[in-house]
């Protein structure tokens, strides 16, 4: 009933076209602090932050979430902005809504779920001023069939937070205060965020690389010897207890999301510093075939996570381009041959960039200002 008299309220206002509203999760993150940065730049339309806490960022103009002011801020906003579609439910159709989301799909999500998973209902729009955003052809019809979306309404810029790949080297020396030149490779690890990961003893499988013979000792015997940098980077709700785990190993540093957060930064500040990336199932590694650098996939419970969960890209094998590995002894192979040999299945990571990246370059910020504001 709230939300109902409050979009009745936002029905009646007025809108500034010359002011947009931002939002992320978490805050000042991913597409939406890329295009917003891109828009500061640019002057123009004012810009705003609601945000659950604000920080001391020298312009730039923040509300609290659930405020007054940060109710009546969006009431009076020409756009909306945000990666996880929030906002969504108070919108009224004189409003642009961009959903810049928070990444392409390869697990089925929405609508494309079929393992009988409960799902929130996807923010879906069919009118001019709502804009979704996808990366290649393949990612709008993947994007129309999860949310159930008219394709006509999924534009095809790229994601803004993926220019920062092609600016920088990497910026985390600011993040860790470690200088990685004196590192001979650096390595991250990025799991998909899985409620199920939890096993009973109330730790996480994700912190042992997903795999089951996971030693630690020998790992950090690893790393010193190949001098390798090991960075981790885990969802918000894993990092205490992954923060624990990952203390006492040598060359290994977890990236909070604090850390990023009071830099005013996020994992793709990190990125561009990473020589090999390592993962299960996150979309973060379509983001990282930009830099055609290789990826190492730990994923000894696909058979069950392909009938739990499911994908909207199959075959997964062919989407996965590197290495699949299901025992800690042949992820270190794999991990050796990757660290000296970037070729390694380098043909079969530029096929598929070619089908989930149609814009490789540094301009999609650009493309989805002028595709709404231009």
């Amino acid at each position: 009933m709230l939300t109902r008299l409050i979009k009745f309220i936002n029905w009646i206002l007025p809108k500034d076209d010359g002011l947009a509203v931002f939002d992320s999760v978490p805050d000042f993150s991913g597409n939406s602090q890329a295009l917003f940065e891109f828009m500061r730049d640019m002057g123009e339309p004012e810009a705003v932050w609601i945000v659950e806490e604000p920080i001391d960022i020298e312009g730039v103009r923040q509300e609290r979430r659930h405020s007054l002011r940060a109710l009546l801020t969006i009431l009076r906003a020409g756009s909306l902005v945000s990666t996880h579609g929030r906002m969504s439910e108070i919108r009224v159709r004189r409003q642009k809504y961009v959903n810049l989301w928070h990444g392409m799909p390869l697990k089925a999500m929405g609508y494309a779920e079929t393992g009988g998973r409960e799902f929130k209902e996807p923010v879906r729009f069919d009118d001019e001023n709502y804009y979704l955003i996808a990366t290649s052809t393949i990612m709008r019809n993947a994007l129309a069939a999860c949310f159930n979306q008219d394709a006509r309404r999924i534009h095809i810029t790229g994601q803004p937070r993926n220019d920062k790949l092609f600016r920088s080297d990497g910026r985390i020396p600011e993040i860790t205060g470690i200088d990685t030149g004196s590192y001979s490779k650096v390595v991250l690890f990025a799991p998909t965020f899985r409620a199920s990961d939890y096993i009973s003893d109330g730790r996480l499988i994700s912190h042992h690389l997903n795999l089951p013979d996971f030693d630690a000792e020998a790992f950090s015997g690893f790393l010193k010897e190949k001098n390798i940098l090991f960075l981790v980077k885990f969802h918000p709700l894993e990092e205490e207890e992954a923060r624990r785990f990952f203390s006492e190993m040598d060359n290994v540093v977890l990236i909070g999301s604090d850390d990023l957060a009071e830099r005013y930064m996020d994992l793709y500040d990190v990125l561009p510093g990473v020589d090999v990336l390592v993962t299960d199932y996150s979309s973060v590694y379509f983001d990282f075939l930009l830099l055609d650098r290789p990826v190492i996939f730990a994923v000894p419970d696909l058979e069950e996570y392909r009938r739990v969960r499911g994908f909207v890209l199959e075959p997964f094998e062919f989407w996965a381009p590197g290495p699949r590995v299901e025992t800690f002894t042949d992820f270190l192979e794999e991990l050796e041959r990757c660290l000296e040999d970037d070729d390694y299945y380098r043909r079969e990571r530029r096929i598929v960039n070619s089908l989930v990246n149609q814009h490789q370059d540094g301009g999609s910020s650009r493309r989805v200002y002028e595709l709404v504001w231009g």
